[in-house]
């Protein structure tokens, strides 16, 4: 056994075939006979425990029994965790050890843990899981931990959501290495408790029960309560520890602490029409903008045998008001140690200047008493980021608290470090929802972004957040900055990537990016400029690329690393339909014009001559024919720098298809 517990315990092992230890009887007489014996049986036993529904690692009947022992203890960072279970029932026990909660090595690999070669879109570039929710949670199969991502999925494209969650997960010291978990909670087929879409799960591990549970919405009905022996479920759709229905309940979230279910909501202006103090307060402060949602915390009573029941609830006051008003999505974090607080996640309703409203930034509340407590507008580093708006309507947005924002409007400045707000949106937004997680000892942020030129084709995304305090001791969560290389400092700019890893694609370099959102100031450009093909055949090749390029479009990539100073060419992955103009790309570094501070590098011809006699071609999956062009860069390039492709051609004219590029050292 890797992980043989054997100290401070007065009964004998029992090897179950999943490599949980069993206890035995005290007084067992073990012998190598009877030890073979015995694992004989407790690999029967499991297999018999298995057709009864009984998870193997439990060796009685009383599934729900199991309470922590008091010998237990939980991982840090340097030490791991002992994890000991007795059943209340019976007196039946298993223990297992974890490993410490941060690899300083990929054990797979042997190379540090860094997650280099990671780049957004989170998953494959076919899946669709929005709504992301992180959740570090020990694999006993894999005798590792893991982060499961919890989510949505627009599984077909032509609206949010659907039926069915499915499930991803990766070690928490290589997040390039996604495995797929499988659809695990399906209505599909119909369920008990009404609705046909999932919208927004989450989940959470009760250690002192050694369960999960998951919560998610069933659109438009209720959000159920379940519970499971493993992180990837089974999920019962017809089991219920607690229904809520949804307009009290949208998007909702997980926190559990010593044993307590914690839930957050948003609530629809029908769910708290009933309440008169909150009614009344929404219509005092002019509450009219985004849904008008109100965030909410449940404070949950009960168990797995008998279910829950909300025992408490809090309206989040905060310092201004009675009230937390949120556009939607809370995520609740909890109890942050760097912090020294309570957090909870928010969609936020942010305006800019030109009264463009943004619903993909997540901003952050926090608090010293999670039911009882009031709740203070975080801080994330930066003084300029809130820009004003018309204070006669109250909005959610606007306090200097955003943490993540998929519009790209928060950048990191490359000579300080430090993060600025541009109130610029360089990447179609749209709707953002997500959670923060700390893996393998740095925190992220993980979310989702637009593709197809449309709300229906969400993609996972993750990047690097700072969690600390100022001076004074009160919290500060410095935002990610929307980037392909995400949760990695940067890409390796002589690998191959897709085009479709880009988070900076603009109309031109003057005009920004447009919303999904069809009541938005630039949502009427939306057809008109550059975006990503959706396609969710996972055998497909050369589907997924950037398309309807035309003349100043411009599409980025944030960072790649050239290393040492050398001579290098740009390969890039084209195609043009027969009615394409004629045209070229500008290679431009660290900025996408020389007037805002880039560097012209080299250009590129893209004329339909060039791309018939491309000495490399490649096909794609639906027919299209692809061609590798190639040109020398001007320069020598070292170090890390942000790439950007400027495209000229012909007017209106569409130029070409991009599906992939990478540099080649000379």
């Amino acid at each position: 056994m890797k992980k043989l517990i054997a100290a401070a315990m007065t009964a004998s092992l029992l090897l179950c075939s999943n490599g949980v230890i069993v206890m035995a009887e005290a007084d067992t007489d073990v012998s190598e006979e009877t030890t073979a014996e015995a694992e004989s049986d407790g690999i029967d036993e499991a297999a018999e425990a298995a057709d009864t529904g009984i998870s193997p690692y439990r060796a009685c009947e009383h599934t729900n029994s199991y309470k922590l022992a008091e010998d237990s203890h939980e991982a840090t960072d340097t030490e791991g965790s002992l994890r000991h279970y007795v059943c209340s029932e019976c007196g039946a026990e298993y223990s297992y050890q974890t490993d410490p909660l941060v690899y300083e090595v990929n054990p797979k690999t042997g190379e540090p843990a860094d997650q280099s070669g990671f780049c957004n879109p989170l998953l494959p570039s076919w899946e669709y899981v929005p709504d992301g929710e992180p959740h570090v949670f020990w694999s006993r199969d894999d005798e590792e931990w893991r982060v499961y991502l919890y989510g949505s999925h627009d599984k077909e494209g032509k609206s949010m959501c659907s039926a069915e969650q499915v499930l991803w997960s990766a070690p928490v010291y290589d997040l390039t290495d996604w495995r797929y978990e499988g659809v695990i909670l399906d209505i599909s087929e119909g369920n008990t408790y009404g609705g046909n879409m999932l919208f927004a799960p989450d989940a959470e591990y009760d250690v002192t029960t050694d369960t999960y549970y998951m919560v998610s919405s069933q659109v438009f009905e209720n959000s159920v309560l379940r519970s499971s022996t493993s992180p990837a479920g089974p999920w019962d759709p017809d089991q219920a520890l607690l229904t809520i229905p949804i307009k009290n309940s949208y998007d909702p979230s997980l926190y559990i602490e010593d044993g307590t279910i914690y839930m957050a909501v948003s609530n629809m202006t029908s769910g708290y029409a009933d309440n008169e103090e909150i009614s009344k307060m929404v219509e005092e402060d002019n509450y009219t903008t985004g849904m008008k949602h109100v965030a909410s915390i449940y404070k949950l009573d009960g168990n797995v045998n008998d279910g829950y029941e909300i025992a408490e609830t809090t309206w989040c006051p905060t310092d201004e008001r009675g009230f937390l008003p949120i556009f939607e999505g809370p995520s609740l974090t909890g109890y942050v140690d760097e912090l020294g607080a309570y957090v909870l996640l928010y969609v936020s309703y942010e305006v800019g200047a030109d009264g463009t409203f943004y619903n993909s930034a997540i901003s952050y509340v926090y608090t010293d008493d999670l039911m009882n407590g009031t709740w203070h507008y975080g801080s994330n580093g930066i003084d300029n980021d809130v820009v004003g708006y018309d204070t006669s309507v109250l909005v959610s947005g606007d306090h200097g608290n955003v943490i993540s924002d998929t519009s790209g409007r928060y950048v990191k400045n490359q000579e300080t470090g430090e993060m600025e707000f541009t109130d610029f949106a360089t990447y179609i937004n749209g709707n953002n929802h997500g959670g923060m997680a700390k893996v393998n000892g740095k925190w992220y942020f993980f979310g989702h972004r637009q593709t197809n030129a449309s709300n229906a084709s969400r993609q996972a995304i993750a990047g690097q957040i700072g969690v600390g305090t100022a001076e004074d001791g009160s919290p500060v969560i410095t935002p990610m900055e929307f980037t392909s290389c995400g949760a990695a400092d940067s890409m390796d700019a002589f690998s191959t990537w897709n085009a479709n890893s880009t988070t900076y694609l603009l109309e031109a370099v003057d005009h920004p990016a447009p919303s999904t959102e069809g009541d938005n100031v630039h949502s009427d450009c939306l057809a008109n400029g550059p975006y990503i093909v959706a396609d969710r055949d996972q055998d497909a090749v050369h589907t997924t690329c950037v398309t309807n390029l035309k003349d100043n479009n411009i599409v980025g990539y944030k960072y790649l690393d050239f290393g040492e100073a050398g001579t290098d060419a740009l390969n890039m992955l084209v195609s043009k339909k027969a009615d394409c103009a004629d045209g070229s790309v500008d290679i431009y570094l660290d900025a996408p014009s020389e007037d805002q501070g880039g560097t012209l590098a080299g250009t590129l011809e893209l004329t339909a001559d060039a791309v018939e006699n491309a000495q490399n071609k490649e096909d794609g999956s639906d027919g299209t024919s692809w061609s590798w062009l190639t040109t020398d860069l001007q320069q020598e390039i070292s170090g890390v720098h942000a790439v950007y492709f400027v495209f000229h051609g012909d007017g209106d004219k569409m130029i070409c298809s991009f599906d992939q590029f990478g540099f080649e050292r000379k």
